[in-house]
C-alpha cells in the first residue's frame, strides 16, 4: 500500500500549498538528516557538516556499558507496556466499539486523557502518587506509568480496525453456540489481530522513546533516554547522534511494521475512533 502524498488528488491545490507542504515535510525530515550525517563525523566534538566518515561513535555507543544496560531497560520496560496496554486497550475497544451505552464518550474520553494532558504534569502527579503510596521500586514505577500513556495509543488504534470490521460475524458465532470467550478467540482476534500487532508496535515505540514522564520517577538505573540526556550533560562528541541514528532506524521501522500489517490510511482513522 502506497504511502505516498498525491498532490493531483487535492482538488484546486496550487503551486504555493504544494511548496509550503513540501517545505514542511523538509523541516520534519532535515533534523533527523543532520542526526545521522553528524553520527559519522570523526570529530571529538559534534559538527556539521563533518569532516570525515568514522564509525568509531557507534563502536563507542555499542560498548559503553550505562548504554548496554539502559537499552536493556528500555527493551524490557517497553515490552511489558506494550503487552499490558494492548491487552487492555483491546478489551477496552471491545467493550465501547459493541456495546452503546450512557456515557460512553465520557469513558472514552477519560481514556484517552493521558494524551492531552502534559507529560510534565502526569510525571509530578505519578511522582506524588507513588511517594505518597510508599512505592519505592523504580522501574516498577515507571513500567506502572508507562502503560498507563501507552493504552490510549493501543486503544485507539485497536479501536479504528475494530469499526471495519461487521459485527455481524460474532452475532453469527454466538447464534451457533459460541460463548463470549470462544467468540473472541476463535472469531473475532483473528480478524483484528492486525491491529493487535499495529498496536503493539505503537505501544513499544511509545514507551520505548519516553523521557519526559520518565525522568520523574528514575532513582537509579535509568532508560535509553535518560541516559542518553545523562551523557549529554557532560560530553560533546557525536556518541549521541549515534545513538539518535539508531533509534530513528528503529523507530522507522515500527512505523513500516504498523503500514505494513495496517496500513497508513486505516491507521489514521484511530484519530477519529473516539467517535
Amino acid at each position: 500500500m502506497s504511502v505516498a502524498v498525491r498532490f493531483e488528488a487535492i482538488p484546486g491545490l496550487g503551486l504555493v500549498p504544494r511548496l509550503l507542504t513540501l517545505a514542511g515535510c523538509a523541516l520534519l525530515v532535515l533534523p533527523q538528516v543532520i542526526v545521522v550525517i553528524t553520527s559519522i563525523d570523526p570529530s571529538p566534538i559534534a559538527i556539521f557538516p563533518p569532516k570525515g566518515i568514522s564509525f568509531e561513535w557507534y563502536v563507542n555507543a555499542f560498548t559503553r556499558h550505562a548504554f548496554r544496560e539502559a537499552f536493556a531497560i528500555s527493551v524490557a520496560l517497553a515490552t511489558v507496556a506494550a503487552l499490558v496496554s494492548t491487552a487492555i486497550g483491546t478489551m477496552a475497544a471491545l467493550f465501547v466499539v459493541r456495546n452503546r451505552f450512557a456515557g460512553r464518550e465520557v469513558l472514552i474520553a477519560s481514556l484517552q486523557l493521558p494524551i492531552l494532558i502534559p507529560e510534565v504534569m502526569l510525571g509530578l502527579g505519578f511522582l506524588i502518587l507513588f511517594s505518597r503510596a510508599g512505592m519505592n521500586a523504580s522501574l516498577l514505577n515507571i513500567g506502572l506509568a508507562h502503560i498507563v500513556i501507552t493504552l490510549p495509543y493501543a486503544m485507539r488504534v485497536v479501536m479504528a480496525n475494530l469499526q471495519t470490521v461487521s459485527v455481524s460475524i460474532e452475532e453469527a458465532a454466538h447464534v451457533l453456540g459460541a460463548g463470549p470467550v470462544t467468540s473472541f478467540v476463535r472469531v473475532t482476534l483473528p480478524v483484528i489481530k492486525s491491529g493487535i500487532l499495529a498496536a503493539l508496535i505503537f505501544s513499544f515505540i511509545v514507551s520505548f522513546d519516553n523521557f519526559t514522564l520518565t525522568a520523574f520517577l528514575v532513582k537509579a538505573r535509568g532508560t535509553l533516554p535518560i541516559e542518553i540526556y545523562s551523557y549529554i550533560r557532560t560530553e560533546s562528541d557525536p556518541t549521541i547522534a549515534a545513538i539518535s541514528t539508531v533509534l530513528i532506524a528503529v523507530s522507522v521501522v515500527g512505523i513500516l511494521g504498523i503500514e505494513r500489517v495496517l496500513g497508513i490510511e486505516r491507521l489514521s482513522q484511530a484519530g477519529r475512533a473516539g467517535g
